[in-house]
């Protein structure tokens, strides 16, 4: 079982590793989904907890399509990201046709040597994230997805996610988007991934603006792992 949650501050990965999480994803700008911290940010969060710090590389959100000078700025922020003790990166690269870029892709993850590789929630912005995902299942440089099983109700998104499950191959499904403490158990008798993600739910009044609510992160950590 491993449970990630998404911190934006120093603050917030204290109370992460405090509430029991196994893994924290920083980012900067939840609000857009979630863009590169400032690199004192990541320095500062890795110093101060003890569980894997995984860090957003995204330098915009503008679309997941990227130019040739984001992604030298995507390869610089790897390679510093690297330096300053994360324990790995979450990226993801579409082409203009809505399929995973395989060419940036690998250009990128030629400067993750060492790391874990999580590709995020631009999967689902793919036309077909099942297809996807067995194209992923390709590089073993790629620990994780994360996704929601896209678009639709609850019980079709986790029937999605399956699917994925059963394409990914070496690589770990991690269930995120609109968990919470009231669906997780339902969402895990489903899908069983073992491996999730939670942003808002763990947030006071489910704000991306907000802090951490302490006590309901440990009782998902409660919920889940017993």
């Amino acid at each position: 079982m491993l449970i990630e949650y998404i911190a934006t501050t120093v603050d917030d990965a204290i109370l992460i590793e405090e509430s029991g999480a196994d893994r924290i994803e920083l980012v900067s700008a939840l609000t857009e989904g979630g863009l590169t911290p400032s690199y004192g940010l990541i320095e500062a969060v890795a110093r101060r907890v003890g569980i894997p710090v995984n860090v957003m590389v995204r330098p915009h959100s503008q679309s997941f399509v990227y130019s040739g000078y984001d992604l030298e700025i995507m390869k610089n922020d790897i390679k510093a990201i690297r330096s300053l003790g994360a324990n790995g990166v979450v990226l993801g690269v579409l082409n203009d046709q809505n399929e995973i870029d395989t060419a940036a892709m690998e250009s990128l993850l030629l400067e993750c040597t060492g790391m874990e590789v999580t590709f995020h929630r631009a999967i689902e912005g793919t036309s077909n994230p099942i297809q996807s995902a067995k194209i992923l299942s390709d590089y073993k440089e790629i620990t994780s997805i994360l996704t929601s099983g896209g678009t639709g109700d609850l019980d079709s998104r986790l029937a999605t996610m399956l699917e994925m499950k059963e394409e990914a191959g070496h690589i770990a499904i991690l269930a995120g988007g609109g968990l919470t403490k009231q669906n997780i158990n339902h969402v895990h008798s489903k899908v069983n991934t073992g491996h999730y993600h939670f942003g808002t739910a763990i947030r006071k009044n489910n704000s991306p603006v907000e802090g951490i609510d302490l006590k309901r992160a440990k009782e998902i950590v409660k919920l889940l792992k017993g």
